[in-house]
């Protein structure tokens, strides 16, 4: 194909005619091989999980993971920093700064272990256990419609295989 140049010579465009071509306007997009790729539905499942979330609990709530950490928290009261981090997928510099987070919104507290000093263990405060309390029924409803798309062994199976991705 030819088209004129700035200067009025003629300039042939070498690209391929594909990519010459417009694109039709509502043209079907074909995904290529995202659809195969493991990282890309997870990504989009993801996306699609935080946007369940936000419209089911409030995007300025407790996010997912800080959700997690109290859910640990509760689970095992005086757990120490390091352990929160390694059961959540957390560097150590992230998890303080979560902790940080929770404990000046008031709801956590660090201990200093009388056994070692150089430990805190992490406990609920009594409003951190009531906001969780709060957060699991919404929680709990938010589960329920994900998970309505499954049967109960899909759902276990489909559970296992993503507990298998981050598993040692």
């Amino acid at each position: 194909m030819e088209q004129t140049g700035s200067n009025g010579a003629r300039v042939r465009d070498k690209r391929p005619a594909a990519v010459r071509r417009e694109r039709a306007a509502g043209a079907k997009v074909d995904l290529g091989p995202l659809p195969k790729l493991l990282g890309y539905n997870l990504r989009r499942a993801n996306q699609a999980s935080w946007r369940t979330y936000v419209s089911f609990i409030g995007e300025n709530k407790i996010r997912p993971g800080l959700f997690s950490l109290l859910c640990l928290v509760r689970a095992n009261p005086g757990i120490a920093q390091i352990e929160l981090g390694t059961h959540l997928g957390v560097d150590k510099a992230s998890i303080v700064a979560l902790l940080d987070r929770l404990e000046r919104a008031g709801l956590i507290e660090r201990r200093r272990s009388t056994r070692d000093r150089r430990r805190q263990g992490i406990t609920l405060t009594e409003s951190g256990s009531g906001e969780l309390e709060a957060l699991m029924a919404q929680v709990r409803q938010l589960e329920r419609h994900m998970s309505s798309r499954f049967s109960k062994p899909e759902l276990d199976q489909f559970l296992g295989f993503l507990q298998r991705m981050y598993s040692t």
